[in-house]
């Protein structure tokens, strides 16, 4: 992954490790992502957005906006 993603991966990592089924329910990590948890939605819709631009042709050489 380039570096343009880094920042947005690193609070979305930290969004999971703050939810209720990291603390309270002791889950692995793979396990909350995959529940989806609706405060952390707009940081992996983010994080998709910023991959997608990734393998467009245009952002490759320009670079993401706003990262």
């Amino acid at each position: 992954m380039s570096t343009s993603c880094k920042g947005l991966l690193a609070k979305y990592a930290e969004c999971i490790r703050n939810t209720e089924c990291m603390k309270v329910r002791q889950k692995d990590v793979k396990d909350c992502m995959a529940e989806h948890a609706p405060e952390c939605e707009q940081y992996r819709y983010s994080l998709f957005q910023c991959r997608r631009g990734q393998m467009d042709a245009r952002t490759r050489i320009q670079g993401n906006k706003g990262y």
